[in-house]
């Protein structure tokens, strides 16, 4: 197992990580609601994998254009807290780069949000891919996020912790304690994980700051996206959407940390 994925599940076990999923609902910006919107026309109601669920955020957004629904991930403890969001639908733990339960062509969408993807190291990241093609029914639509390799955010190390006012005294101070907690943590990360950084070659995987600097995401490039999203077996071009759900292209802006994409199985 890579270093990455052994930082990634311990973050995602944790209380506070799975605290802050639990919460979370809705699109997480334009850019998000404008890939569902562009692949759910394509397929009207049908079969939706959701990978990675996290605390069944997605779940929600797709159930609406679902004739069944199957959402998966690799944390036991996220998938027991999407069972209980959402004790009407399917959820299984299982690791996206072996969908082997599932038989060719199962679904008509399949969708991994929230950059979920980078989680794995390059060889795993490529076999998700393989799979989501060998999954999908021919002009299936698969949509997934992924950091950008150029995102500024990654050199200037952006912390996410932010200190949430309330006018009640004793939440407060339980905020401003996790808060301290946070940072103090955040920074000892930092000086612990930075050398598991990979910033030569073909293939990056960085330290984010997200979970006070508690994962490490392969980061890549539009370019690189279309490249293996075509040896995985996708219809070129895929679509790109900033997360203002703009088009980009082959180069993407430092201000972009991460964009959607919208990739086709060939086929009618």
């Amino acid at each position: 197992m890579h270093v990455m994925e052994t930082i990634n599940r311990q973050t995602w076990r944790n209380p506070w990580a799975l605290r802050d999923y639990r919460r979370s609902s809705g699109h997480l910006n334009e850019g998000e609601r404008a890939a569902f919107a562009i692949a759910a026309p394509q397929m009207g109601r049908g079969r939706i994998l959701d990978i990675g669920v996290g605390g069944g955020r997605t779940a929600g957004l797709l159930r609406a254009i679902a004739s069944d629904y199957v959402g998966v991930d690799y944390t036991p403890e996220m998938v027991e807290l999407c069972r209980h969001n959402h004790p009407d639908l399917r959820f299984e733990v299982m690791d996206a780069r072996d969908l082997s339960a599932f038989g060719d062509a199962s679904f008509d969408l399949v969708v991994f949000s929230y950059n979920g993807i980078d989680s794995v190291d390059a060889s795993g990241r490529l076999a998700v891919l393989r799979e989501a093609a060998r999954v999908l029914a021919s002009g299936g639509a698969f949509v997934f996020s992924t950091f950008h390799r150029g995102w500024h955010g990654f050199e200037h190390q952006v912390d996410y912790r932010r200190l949430e006012w309330t006018p009640n005294p004793v939440r407060l101070g339980l905020r401003t304690l996790r808060y301290v907690e946070g940072r103090i943590s955040g920074t000892l990360r930092q000086r612990r994980l930075k050398p598991f950084e990979q910033r030569d070659g073909e293939h990056a995987v960085l330290l984010h700051g997200a979970h006070d600097f508690g994962v490490m995401v392969y980061a890549t490039t539009p370019s690189q996206v279309q490249s293996q999203l075509a040896e995985a077996g996708f219809a070129m071009p895929a679509l790109l959407l900033d997360l203002d759900g703009n088009a980009i292209g082959d180069v993407a802006s430092p201000e972009h940390e991460y964009f959607h994409v919208v990739a086709h199985k060939p086929g009618p």
